[in-house]
């Protein structure tokens, strides 16, 4: 049992640690578009994935999954950007605020209607605006709002997964 435990935190001991901590800000290059709300990047040396802080995209099978996919492509596919972590996630991903020039990633998803603000997790003031910018995308129906009643991915999920 303890050679067990021994070798347990061996194993935490030699892992390495995030890139940067919550609130310290750091460039990368994106080297893969994972999905609607997710990256992988590189950054000294090392690849880093990325969660999208405060929204939440539609899943593979949902609709607007791909279009999703497909705008985050374009606006970093393989580009330098700022990442600011706002957390770190239980499945050790860094979750972040990514900004190119002036723009915001995460908010130009849920202005064009390919996410949600996602409530649960997105709790800073910035989150307000977000919810203001989904309003707007609803109102004119724009990308995912295009259907009549589109279903969140954290619904989504539930009813798909039970998770």
């Amino acid at each position: 049992m303890i050679n067990r435990l021994l070798v347990i935190i061996a194993v935490f001991l030699v892992l390495p640690a995030p890139v940067a901590e919550a609130g310290e800000p750091f460039y990368a290059t994106v080297k893969r578009v994972i999905d609607g709300d997710s990256l992988l990047v590189t950054a000294g040396g090392r690849n880093v994935e990325i969660r999208l802080y405060g929204i939440d995209a539609p899943e593979y099978k949902q609709p607007f999954a791909e279009e999703a996919k497909i705008y985050v492509k374009h606006w970093v596919g393989r580009q330098r950007v700022m990442v600011q972590p706002e957390d770190v996630d239980m499945y050790g991903r860094t979750v972040a605020v990514i900004v190119q020039g002036d723009q915001v990633l995460n908010s130009d998803l849920v202005r064009v209607g390919l996410a949600w603000v996602y409530p649960r997790y997105c709790r800073k003031d910035v989150c307000k605006t977000w919810k203001e910018l989904e309003s707007a995308a609803h109102s004119a129906k724009s990308g995912l709002w295009h259907d009549r009643q589109p279903i969140a991915p954290w619904q989504w999920r539930k009813l798909e997964h039970g998770r």
